[in-house]
């Protein structure tokens, strides 16, 4: 908890971290053109690609073979994430390739993502943009929990929508796992919770609260409250196609809201664009992406919203 507080507090670049349940909903192209957007206001930032098993974040940008990744910086052979960053052909925007290639960064040891953490908040720049990793392993989480906007991608799908609400409810498990975690009773509950057929009879985080309370006082229910609802992830909708689509936003925001309360802020949906497919097949960078484009143009909106 203690990186991530000071990533909050002391950075000089604000955080935004991009992640999700399920793969293919489009993160990647959510980070790029979050960033690209970023200049564009005359913010310097610096894109980062944390996808530790699947790096692709350069071939977005249509570079071909990074001179240098984050694995350099880990490994030593960098001193400081300042070192890793690469200039790209957006003004005002650097990046920080991932090395999926290099099985050491695939797991990182614990030290190696506080080091990651701390460091990030020492980067020249105004914004910096986290591309996370599909799924719910602690390394996501733990990013994305440092981040001082957190945004969860999903797709319209039915499979990517509970994919998407795993993911937050993961998200909470592991912030108020990490905050009993040198209260070995406490974190034994939250961990027997995690597991829906749990013999507590815990179903919702309204009940774990309720059990804490019962168990370790109000005090501690009072705090845990607190981290949670200090969570508040934003949802993009990608890939919408019609007008019903915009509504799966939605959905995670009331189940959130009733079974982990966690109050998401439901952000616009950004259209299906298939120039973006055919540009990403190409290794055509898509921040050179059609004005034209709703897709860019939702994007635009959303950025100008979260800042």
């Amino acid at each position: 908890m203690e990186e991530e507080r000071k990533l909050q507090i002391d950075a000089h670049p604000q955080i935004w971290a991009v992640g999700g349940g399920k793969g293919g909903v489009g993160k990647s192209v959510i980070s790029v053109l979050l960033a690209f957007w970023l200049t564009r206001m005359g913010k310097r930032t610096i894109l980062i690609d944390l996808d530790l098993g699947g790096a692709n974040i350069h071939t977005l940008m249509g570079i071909k073979s990074p001179p240098k990744t984050l694995n350099d910086f880990v490994t030593r052979r960098l001193d400081s994430l300042e070192e890793v960053c690469i200039e790209t052909d957006v003004e005002n925007l650097r990046l920080i390739c991932g090395a999926s290639d290099i099985l050491t960064l695939s797991n990182p040891h614990v030290a190696h993502k506080i080091k990651i953490i701390n460091h990030v908040s020492k980067l020249d720049a105004d914004y910096v943009v986290l591309d996370l990793g599909a799924g719910t392993s602690f390394n996501v989480l733990d990013f994305f929990l440092a981040a001082e906007k957190k945004i969860v991608v999903m797709t319209p799908q039915p499979t990517a929508i509970q994919n998407a609400y795993s993911f937050v409810r993961n998200v909470v498990y592991r912030r108020i796992s990490r905050l009993a975690s040198q209260q070995p009773p406490l974190q034994a509950m939250i961990k027997s919770a995690m597991d829906e057929n749990n013999e507590l009879r815990v179903r919702t985080i309204r009940d774990l609260l309720q059990a804490v309370e019962d168990i370790r006082g109000n005090e501690v229910m009072e705090t845990l409250r607190g981290e949670i609802e200090a969570i508040r992830p934003t949802v993009i909708t990608n890939m919408v196609t019609n007008n019903n689509d915009k509504n799966a936003g939605r959905v995670i925001q009331l189940v959130s809201e009733k079974y982990l309360m966690v109050h998401p802020r439901n952000l616009d949906s950004v259209a299906y664009d298939k120039q973006i497919n055919q540009m990403v097949s190409s290794m055509v960078p898509i921040t050179t992406l059609g004005q034209s484009s709703d897709a860019f143009a939702n994007l635009y909106d959303i950025t100008m919203k979260l800042l």
